[in-house]
């Protein structure tokens, strides 16, 4: 029995408005006229539509209560809300004005249950700080096991592809994505994006392009979180409006700073500004010849040490070559080890 979306309602003229909604993301609808029809879908679909006019029926019918219900109606009335209790819906939708919504939520379901990826920002105390590097290695080591997807939103950066050693590998990069309106299919998203090893990296081309507006960002992060198991970002110091959206989004924020006394004056700064900006920061601290100790620097800056990454000659910022990242060898082991403290 497969998973459709099931829809309660006798009412033809709602029934056709749904049926025509779904068409138009190409996803099927299971239709019933009343509870003892929708009692074999009733826990198996991934969304269930209750037209207004079936709510009163299904009260006492013992269908039991369950997440995604959402209530239909074709005309507004005081009462929607009042029957959405009844049926346990969660939204109430009325067309034709919700129906852009509507579509959207269907959708949804046609790309199988949400993955809901927690997204990690990271971001540099300064130039040469390694927290691309470090963005890479966090999402390299976390694609073993997962779908994870590594986006560069740093346009300041010279682009992740080069540091993966990817930019020859076709796919869509921003400048692809910048006339992006509305939702974007999670699915199709990952098919259509470059990958690095298990990691699909979604990061700007060579040529000069406008930055993406926040609403393009937003529409990414969004199909991101459906479609995938992790999302890294990596941002700019210096936050525009499209860094800001992504740290309110974060679920944690990686401060990267190399262990020298100018850098932990650069991560106070910075993460004075960080502070009102996102809901969880930690310190991640790249090791330097005769540097400060990264408790030295924790202390100083009154924040948890997520990441105490090593040095490692190959990894340095400033050389050419691509630096990507193997779980196996001590610069991975410790990505590895900051992914397990950041809990995600």
């Amino acid at each position: 029995m497969s998973a459709l979306p099931l829809l309660v309602s006798n009412d033809p003229d709602l029934v056709d408005d749904v049926v025509r909604l779904a068409a138009a993301n190409a996803v099927e609808v299971h239709l019933a006229a009343d509870a003892a029809a929708a009692r074999s879908r009733w826990q198996l679909a991934p969304l269930v539509i209750v037209g207004g006019d079936a709510a009163m029926s299904l009260a006492g019918s013992g269908l039991g209560r369950r997440r995604e219900v959402v209530l239909v109606c074709r005309e507004p009335s005081p009462d929607d809300w009042k029957h959405a209790v009844v049926v346990g819906a969660e939204h109430v939708v009325s067309l034709p004005e919700g129906e852009r919504w509507l579509i959207d939520r269907l959708a949804d379901t046609g790309e199988g249950t949400p993955r809901n990826g927690p997204i990690v920002a990271v971001v540099g105390a300064g130039g040469g700080s390694g927290a691309s590097t470090f963005a890479a290695g966090l999402a390299t080591v976390a694609a073993k096991g997962r779908r994870v997807l590594l986006v560069d939103a740093d346009p300041t950066g010279g682009g992740l592809d080069v540091l993966l050693g990817i930019e020859g590998v076709a796919g869509v990069r921003w400048p692809d994505l910048v006339q992006t309106r509305g939702r974007l299919g999670a699915e199709a998203l990952a098919g259509a994006l470059p990958r690095s090893g298990d990691v699909v990296v979604l990061t700007g081309g060579r040529e000069r392009f406008a930055a993406p507006s926040p609403d393009v960002v937003a529409a990414v992060l969004d199909a991101a979180a459906r479609g995938f198991d992790l999302v890294v970002v990596d941002i700019a110091r210096q936050f525009d409006a499209v860094g800001e959206l992504v740290l309110a989004r974060a679920q944690r924020v990686a401060l990267v700073a190399a262990s020298r006394i100018r850098a932990t004056a650069a991560a106070g700064l910075l993460a004075a500004d960080l502070a009102n900006r996102c809901a969880h920061l930690d310190l991640v601290v790249r090791a330097t010849p005769r540097g400060v100790s990264a408790d030295v620097m924790a202390d100083v800056l009154g924040l948890p040490v997520a990441g105490r990454l090593p040095h490692v000659r190959r990894m340095t910022v400033g050389g050419d070559e691509p630096r990507p990242v193997s779980p196996r060898d001590p610069y991975g082991r410790a990505c590895a080890r900051a992914l397990a403290s950041l809990g995600v």
